[in-house]
């Protein structure tokens, strides 16, 4: 498989900062590209300090500045992670991120907020609960979105009431929108349940708006797959979850979007065995190789039901997936992508030898040119 693309930019891990990612890039009105990430403290853990902080190129992704804090007024909370910016119909900069705290009864709460800029990101708004239904609410970066008709969504899979530590529920994604560029939220949308009754659930969710206004869901699974479902009414009702059989996954987000002419999937494609112990640590080589694919199509070559699956449509498809790191001692997740002139860049964790799955992160920059159908 034809592999793409050059990392221009590390983010350097250090003792005392043990993880940076989860990325979300922003292109800015006088031409820069923002890119957030988590800077993590104590052992880099899920629930270890974190703020988000970001850095800035204006030769599109070749250098970058120095990185600066972007929400430094909450320092009471335990941890801020998993950025997404949006670009709203008003024109500010929108960005939805997880913020997790310690509750009175000692459980963690982990929830959706959300603060908006109209400066490019010089300063940033009060936050804004996207909820207020206490909970732990699993969300990934770079997934909100904008769709045609003006409304932001930013699903998360909800895994329960605040919780000790890792004790989570089975995950049920739900949606919380808003259509008044971030000032109010509500949850109009159904949510989507596992067709199976085990813990895991369905986790971390993505939304992509198709061609004919079809709202394409697709989720992490512990199932071998990336999972998918569909609504063709705005989110009132989905279809029964199903795997999206041209994606397998070994239990590793994927992330999509349209950027440009083209709808970009970052993801790995490597499922594990199901009938595998369940204490059974999956350790980093499991996400290994990070893929991309290309639909010139809106997407609609990707959500395909499982039903209209073939060979030859999978065959089809592999002509337009490009391989852009496959070190099977390292480990690849947590994708995010920008459209740059020229092409794209795209942003993941990798453990550059540290043999921790969440270390540093790789930006790459892939050119137009490389991404011809093979």
């Amino acid at each position: 498989m034809k592999k793409v693309g050059r990392i221009v930019k590390t983010v350097e891990t250090s003792q005392d900062n043990p993880r940076n990612g989860e990325g979300s890039f922003i292109r800015l009105n006088d031409g820069g590209v923002m890119l957030a990430y988590s800077r993590f403290g104590g052992e880099g853990g899920d629930h270890d300090h974190s703020r988000i902080v970001g850095i800035t190129s204006y030769d599109e992704g070749e250098t970058w500045s120095g990185e600066r804090e972007l929400f430094n007024d909450d320092y009471e909370c335990r941890n801020n992670m998993a950025c997404s910016f949006v670009r709203m119909p008003n024109g500010e900069i929108g960005a939805c991120y997880l913020r997790k705290n310690n509750e009175p009864d000692g459980t963690i709460s982990c929830m959706p907020v959300f603060r908006y800029s109209s400066d490019e990101g010089k300063s940033w708004s009060k936050l804004v609960f996207c909820t207020d239904e206490i909970g732990y609410y699993c969300g990934t970066n770079a997934a909100s979105v904008v769709t045609s008709a003006g409304r932001i969504i930013t699903p998360v899979s909800f895994a329960g009431n605040a919780v000790h530590r890792y004790d989570l529920e089975a995950g049920i994604v739900r949606f919380f929108c808003s259509d008044d560029c971030g000032h109010s939220w509500h949850e109009d949308m159904s949510s989507i349940k596992a067709p199976y009754g085990d813990r895991a659930g369905l986790q971390e969710p993505g939304v992509l708006e198709l061609p004919d206004g079809t709202l394409w869901c697709h989720m992490r699974t512990v199932y071998g797959f990336q999972y998918q479902s569909f609504s063709k009414d705005g989110g009132k009702t989905w279809t029964v979850p199903e795997p999206a059989l041209l994606f397998p996954s070994p239990d590793s987000p994927m992330r999509v979007n349209k950027l440009g002419a083209k709808v970009i999937a970052v993801f790995n494609p490597v499922g594990h065995s199901p009938y595998a112990a369940h204490n059974t640590p999956w350790g980093a080589p499991q996400r290994t190789p990070i893929m991309l694919a290309v639909s010139g199509d809106g997407g609609l070559s990707f959500a395909k039901p499982a039903k209209e699956f073939s060979w030859n449509l999978f065959n089809a498809h592999r002509q337009h997936c490009f391989l852009m790191e496959d070190d099977s001692a390292d480990s690849y997740c947590y994708p995010a992508m920008i459209r740059v002139n020229g092409g794209y860049l795209v942003t993941y964790y990798c453990d550059a030898g540290s043999h921790r799955v969440l270390n540093c992160s790789h930006v790459v920059k892939i050119t137009d040119e490389e991404l011809t159908p093979q």
